[in-house]
């Protein structure tokens, strides 16, 4: 027995002694390596019976297979919101619509004191942008954004737009928050047109001599201007004053020179009719002083003009006439 071990060492030995280094080296490796995967088949086994001892319910071939159940787990992401630009100066309405479009929940309060609720024409004064949310501050249609959040209501100013032309005053009254709808012409003249459509034609070509809106008052929705202008020439000194003096009514035209000559001739001339026709030649200069449009002198029975209703002026014989309302309407008569 000893022998057959002593020659097993030896022949071992010399086996050892025979192999290289790195030989020897390798063949323990294997050694190892088998000693591993024998135990890695034995724990294999192992688990394998554990798993059909589990499948059995302990052993008794009577019990019912147990049922499987199967858990889900659901997750749910929420998406970031798309990147929203600035909405601040746009009516409140546009911006709620933007705001929902790229994933916002939009809410909204009075960016000036007071309890008004904000409706969709107001303007977007301030924006707080969060994580899928956005509260815009809003003031009432056509005032100014405050300062800050929270400050007081103010309005835009009407300017003075006397002295300048008809094109320049609508573009500085739209400016401070006017419609072109809301500014309306009329003349400054009172015995002169002018209309909307003249001004329009010629923006450039008329004037503005007097406005109905005061300048530096606020300018609210609904607020009007009227504009009194003149085409080209200089203002009258009031609004409503006569271009033509001689179409006021309240204006009585200078006394007509002496004629001692003529008025001694007349007088010696016939009485009756011809000598009051007479008279009235005497003091009559041969001109008319109020004429037809066609520049012809009136004539007694003759309508005569609204303009001229109160007045007097000679006829072409020299006599003087009146401009009245009558029965038969308003006529030129000699009293």
């Amino acid at each position: 027995m000893t022998d057959l071990h002593t020659g097993r060492n030896a022949t071992r030995e010399e086996r050892d002694r025979q192999l290289p280094g790195e030989s020897r080296f390798s063949e323990q490796a294997r050694h190892i390596a088998g000693r591993a995967a024998s135990r890695g088949r034995s724990a294999a086994l192992g688990v394998l019976a554990v798993a059909l001892l589990g499948a059995c319910s302990g052993g008794d071939p009577r019990a019912e297979p147990r049922e499987t159940v199967t858990a889900t787990v659901t997750t749910t992401v929420t998406a970031e919101p798309e990147r929203m630009p600035s909405q601040k100066g746009t009516a409140l309405g546009d911006a709620r619509k933007a705001a929902e479009a790229a994933g916002y929940t939009a809410s909204a309060h009075n960016a000036n004191k007071g309890d008004a609720e904000p409706s969709g024409s107001w303007k977007v004064c301030f924006e707080d942008i969060g994580y899928g949310t956005v509260d815009y501050g809003a003031v009432a249609e056509g005032a100014l954004c405050p300062k800050k959040d929270g400050g007081p209501l103010t309005w835009p100013q009407a300017p003075d737009v006397t002295g300048t032309v008809y094109a320049k005053a609508v573009t500085a009254l739209t400016k401070a928050g006017l419609s072109e709808d809301d500014i309306s012409v009329d003349s400054a003249y009172k015995d002169v047109t002018v209309a909307s459509s003249d001004a329009e034609s010629d923006p450039d070509g008329y004037k503005v001599c007097f406005q109905s809106l005061k300048a530096g008052s606020d300018v609210k929705p609904g607020t009007k201007a009227k504009l009194s202008l003149v085409e080209g020439g200089s203002c009258p000194s009031s609004k409503g004053a006569y271009k033509d003096r001689e179409n006021d009514p309240d204006h009585t035209p200078p006394a007509p020179a002496r004629d001692s000559g003529t008025g001694s001739s007349s007088g010696g001339g016939s009485g009756g009719g011809s000598g009051g026709s007479g008279t009235d030649a005497g003091q009559w200069n041969g001109q008319c002083e109020l004429t037809s449009p066609a520049g012809n002198c009136y004539r007694a029975g003759q309508f005569c003009a609204n303009q001229h209703v109160g007045r007097q002026t000679h006829d072409a014989g020299g006599r003087i006439i009146y401009c009245k309302e009558r029965a038969d309407g308003q006529r030129w008569n000699y009293s």
